[in-house]
């Protein structure tokens, strides 16, 4: 465990306030430095109390309103989506679609990706995030495996695979129906490639993957340590990426071939803690990635990881929560102490 180390820079900001009738104020800033990327994370700590401004709570009316009228045109819907979605060809799929309890899986109509697939998400339109079933969840990462498999099988190049989700428009979706995405591809993304990067030498420099000794040391210190759903262990980021970033390790599975129908239950079980406790806290967006290491090696220096993160709620005239700081400078503003995120999610978890 030689190798992680949690790295935390202070730094003070002082001006005339005009507030507080432009008294000298100090305002103090912790820079947070990823162990295994270098990226960083901003907490200025005279937010933590005004979060309100950058992040305000969801405005559930208007949330209703907006499901409401996008239902009337959403081709995901019980009536139309099997004549409206597309289908992949026989050669392939001989059924041209994968389906599994309430979930459905076709091809994306704009793909990223060689193979880049849609997975629908049950009849329901509108869903806050304490309406997201384990069962619901797992019936959708049950079909994404389904057909990890057949296209390994189908099209062996297809060796870098991520499952995501985009959830509502803030956070970037083009529906309101609830859905996943699942991406096959030859080659891995930026991120996806880096954290592959990384890890191979930092297992080449101690022997061991760093995923198995930042669990340790979480566990042991105790601070942002969440708890585990079966081989599931989750922990809140030191350095987040994003908004109450989440992160989700499977310490003895390096891809998804390796996954189990145990290991999809454990996910949709945690997964469906973390909404809801979400939901607790008037949020009601969120994106996901989860990464898988090549499917044709043996990779011991990495194991499946998945990162959650909050967007900006929904509200009449939202404000993104991305701008040149976190697009361009690739750095994240901390509005809620990843410490007090992991004792609110600790709750769910354990109860």
């Amino acid at each position: 465990m030689a190798g992680i180390e949690f790295k935390v820079h202070h730094q003070q900001s002082r001006f005339h306030n005009p507030f507080q009738d432009m008294q000298l104020t100090t305002q103090d800033l912790e820079v947070r430095t990823d162990p295994l990327t270098g990226h960083q994370s901003v907490l200025n700590t005279g937010l933590e109390s005004k979060a309100q401004i950058l992040f305000p709570d969801t405005d559930y009316e208007y949330l209703e309103q907006r499901g409401q009228e996008t239902a009337r045109t959403c081709f995901l819907c019980p009536e139309d989506w099997k004549k409206n979605t597309p289908a992949y060809p026989e050669e392939f799929l001989p059924q041209g679609r994968l389906e599994h309890g309430q979930a459905a899986l076709f091809p994306n109509l704009f793909p990223i990706g060689a193979y880049h697939s849609v997975i629908r998400l049950g009849d329901k339109h509108l869903r806050k995030l304490n309406d997201f079933p384990a069962m619901l969840l797992a019936d959708g990462f049950t079909v994404a495996l389904d057909f990890v498999r057949k296209c390994h099988g189908y099209d062996p190049e297809m060796r870098y695979i991520t499952l995501n989700a985009n959830y509502l428009f803030p956070a970037g979706a083009s529906l309101v129906h609830p859905h996943f995405q699942i991406i096959n591809s030859p080659t891995p993304s930026t991120h996806h490639e880096l954290i592959l990067q990384k890890c191979a030498l930092y297992h080449e420099q101690h022997n061991t993957c760093f995923w198995d000794d930042l669990l340790q040391q979480e566990m042991a210190r105790d601070e942002r340590w969440i708890g585990t759903t079966g081989n599931a262990c989750w922990i809140a980021a030191f350095a987040p990426m994003g908004y109450n970033e989440i992160q989700v390790v499977w310490p003895d599975r390096q891809n998804f071939l390796q996954w189990t129908l145990q290991d999809v239950q454990d996910l949709a079980r945690g997964l469906n803690h973390v909404l809801s406790v979400w939901h607790e806290m008037s949020l009601s967006t969120f994106n996901f990635t989860c990464f898988s290491a090549p499917l044709d090696q043996d990779s011991p220096h990495f194991c499946c990881v998945m990162r959650l993160v909050n967007r900006q709620n929904v509200i009449p005239h939202h404000r993104t929560d991305d701008y040149f700081f976190q697009k361009l400078m690739q750095n994240e503003l901390i509005l809620n102490r990843p410490e007090n995120l992991a004792r609110k999610m600790r709750e769910a978890f354990t109860s």
